[in-house]
Order: structure tokens, then sequence, then C-alpha cells
């Protein structure tokens, strides 16, 4: 199943040994290496594995909206959760509309995103244009963003039926935009190291350099490339915008 989703974007079918590999990407930190190579084996004590033990069925049902079976997929696509569907919309508004639609997340794309590139026209595509530093950064932001915001889903999850926490919009939110937020600083970091290459350097400012603001310096923009190295130049993401329902309220 996740071969064949990936492909739907990429236009190349990955094999079973690409996909597993992909679990490893350097893209993602090992938490989310861990929770996508579990989630592909099925590991997670979710679900089914709760029927099997008597007098513990009951924890096989979703804890907010009752399912019969809860499942990986279920918790991260299918949940009535509120927080589920915010979290998606934010990585949705976050997306950079010169980047091409935002493609919607399903548990094949989630699982297999490690192999993922951003959605191309196969009669438009040609290695050079696959290999370019925009493409390259474009496809790396999508990875992070799918995988990251997954992650935190399945967290939110665990805090609310295991410690029984509750979330509201807001605190996700700040979570969400910190997680990002952690990941460009953490680029930047390793891009300002004294061992730094230009490839490093580029691939980080590709990747973030459509959804950041930077702080002003007299009144004028920092320079294009000089934010990704100078640490104290301030660089943030752009904050989603609301949507029309949260504007009216």
């Amino acid at each position: 199943m996740t071969r064949y989703v990936i492909e739907s974007t990429t236009s190349i079918l990955e094999t079973d040994e690409s996909i597993w590999k992909s679990c490893r990407n350097k893209d993602f930190p090992k938490k989310i290496q861990m929770f996508l190579y579990k989630s592909m084996n099925n590991a997670y004590r979710i679900g089914e594995f709760w029927q099997q033990i008597p007098t513990f069925e009951h924890r096989a049902n979703c804890h907010t909206c009752n399912e019969d079976t809860e499942s990986m997929e279920h918790i991260l696509m299918q949940c009535n959760n509120p927080t589920r569907k915010l979290i998606w919309d934010l990585a949705k508004k976050l997306w950079p509309a010169q980047h091409g639609q935002w493609p919607e997340p399903t548990i094949g794309r989630i699982l297999g995103c490690g192999a993922l590139t951003i959605p191309q026209n196969p009669r438009d595509r040609n290695e050079s244009d696959i290999r370019s530093p925009k493409i390259q950064g474009a496809s790396r932001l999508l990875r992070i963003l799918i995988s990251e915001s997954a992650h935190l889903i399945w967290v939110l999850r665990c805090e609310c039926t295991i410690k029984g926490q509750t979330h509201i919009d807001e605190i996700v939110t700040k979570r969400w935009i910190n997680i990002i937020n952690q990941r460009l600083q953490l680029d930047r970091a390793i891009a300002a190291r004294k061992d730094r290459s230009k490839k490093t350097i580029s691939q980080v400012r590709h990747t973030w350099e459509d959804i950041i603001q930077t702080n002003k310096s007299n009144n004028t923009e920092v320079e294009d490339s000089n934010w990704v190295t100078a640490q104290e130049v301030l660089v943030g993401i752009k904050l989603p915008r609301p949507s029309q329902t949260e504007v009216t309220r």
C-alpha cells in the first residue's frame, strides 16, 4: 500500500527495500525513525493487541470516538479528535503554494514519507529537475512537515489515552510551531559549524527559505544566505494564517 501511494505522488514505484530504508532517512531524528519503523511493523500496543488479553479488551477501542478497533491509520487519519485535524491543517497552511498543491496525508504517504519528493507531472519530469537544489529542498520540507506532524498526533494521543491529559487548540498550535522551529534552528546550527559545506548551507536555505521570517537590521532585510549561518539573526517560521471561521469568531 505504501509503495503505490508513494508512486501516485512521485511517479516512482519504490521497492520494499527502499521503503524500509526510507524509515531511516537522515532528515528524521531518531524518535521519528523509530516511530515510522514501529508503525510499519505494527509494533505499537494498540487496537488488536489488546483484544487478545482478557479483561483488557476495552483498550482496543479508540479513547476519543470509541471505534471498535483502534489502529495507527485511525489515529493519524480518521479519528474525530480535533487536535488531529488541527495539526494537519497547520501543516497544510504552512506549505508554500509555489511548491504545488499540498499532498493530503494518507497512512501510506505517512509511513513512506522518507521516500517522498514533491509531486511532479511525469511528462514534465527530468533528472536535472529532480536533482535541483530547489526541488530537493522543497521535498525535504515536505518530509519534515508530514513526519513531525504525524509524530505529534501520536504523542498527543498517548498523553490523552494514557495520562488523561486534554489539549486546547492554542497549546497544540504552540507545540507544533515549536517543533518545526526546533528543526529549523537545528539545521541552522549544523550549517554554522566550522566544517560546514556549501552543499549543507544550500540544503538548509532551500528547505526553509519560503516559510521563514527574519528580523530586520537597519530597516533592511537580511541578505538571502546570511540567515542560515548567522546565529545572531532571529529566524522563525511564518505563523500559519488563521482560518476564516477563526477570524470571524
